[in-house]
């Protein structure tokens, strides 16, 4: 069966998929005490790594690019996916550390967004509004929604918080166009978020992470947000730091949505770890294939 057919199979599946559903699955591999993860479908909870976790809110960093772009793409900021974007530089000015693709030209949505093209994003949710940026995250039921520490920068470490478990409403309501926004907007976020696809599935998903502040109370972080292409000095990259992996699986069984976070004492090691780590579980769920 393939994907194609998916949009008439999956309504009757999730009526009768089995969910084997996990309270506290330690057999993820490498998924310890600094780390959770959870895989859900419609049904219930199919998998989950250290439950507490799941429930604690901690900075958004770059997964919350996704709402981000909902979000322009609904009030026309970005109107078709091959609108160039750029940023103001003396704004945002360019550091030498940043990938040459984040700054050289301007680019289109899919790879700001694939790119964790930072000042872009600062950008545009400068030019959302506060008004409208918190009027949409009321809605959306986005994490604790608070965007007080600053219109460009909330969610690098600042004042807006989620949890994994929060991640995955979030993403369900996306999935099933439960969110105020045009059915257009959504259909273009989704084609932005696709970052792989074979003939038995499509892999939708977002990284994040960040450097956390050790002088501050769990889950608040320095206002950092990066991607591993952003700094080529790893000497500068230690330090507690807190990685994410989230978004959703379409297979022949149904739609399957994950979240998983994990902190370490150095920033790119904790990094490396997301997708090894959340595609193992995906696998060991049935939700993704064996690698051959």
């Amino acid at each position: 069966m393939t994907l194609s057919l998916l949009r008439l199979i999956i309504p009757a599946l999730l009526l009768t998929i089995s969910v084997h559903t996990q309270a506290n699955d330690t057999s993820a591999p490498s998924c310890g005490d600094n780390c959770t993860l959870v895989i859900a479908s419609d049904s219930g909870v199919v998998k989950r790594v250290n439950p507490e976790r799941t429930a604690t809110a901690y900075s958004p960093f770059s997964t919350f690019k996704i709402p981000n772009s909902l979000i322009a793409l609904d009030l026309g900021l970005i109107e078709d996916l091959q609108q160039p974007l750029s940023f103001d530089k003396s704004k945002y000015p360019v550091q030498s550390d940043w990938p040459k693709i984040w700054h050289e030209n301007p680019i289109d949505l899919r790879t700001a967004f694939q790119h964790s093209a930072v000042p872009i994003y600062r950008q545009l949710a400068t030019e959302i509004g506060k008004q409208s940026m918190q009027r949409y995250l009321d809605k959306f039921h986005y994490g604790n929604q608070d965007i007080s520490s600053g219109l460009d920068n909330f969610w690098l470490g600042g004042s807006l918080t989620i949890s994994a478990d929060e991640q995955i409403a979030f993403l369900k309501s996306l999935y099933h166009g439960q969110l105020p926004v045009k059915p257009e907007s959504l259909a273009k976020l989704k084609q932005v978020m696709l970052v792989e696809e074979t003939p038995d599935y499509r892999l939708y998903a977002k990284t994040g992470g960040g450097r956390l502040d050790s002088n501050k109370s769990q889950g608040s972080s320095k206002s950092q947000d990066l991607s591993k292409s952003q700094s080529s000095d790893k000497s500068q990259s230690s330090g507690k730091s807190l990685g994410w992996y989230v978004g959703y699986v379409e297979n022949t069984k149904g739609v399957f949505y994950f979240a998983m976070n994990i902190e370490g004492n150095e920033f790119w090691p904790t990094m490396e770890q997301r997708l090894p780590i959340m595609r193992a579980a995906l696998v060991q769920a049935g939700v993704l294939p064996q690698s051959k």
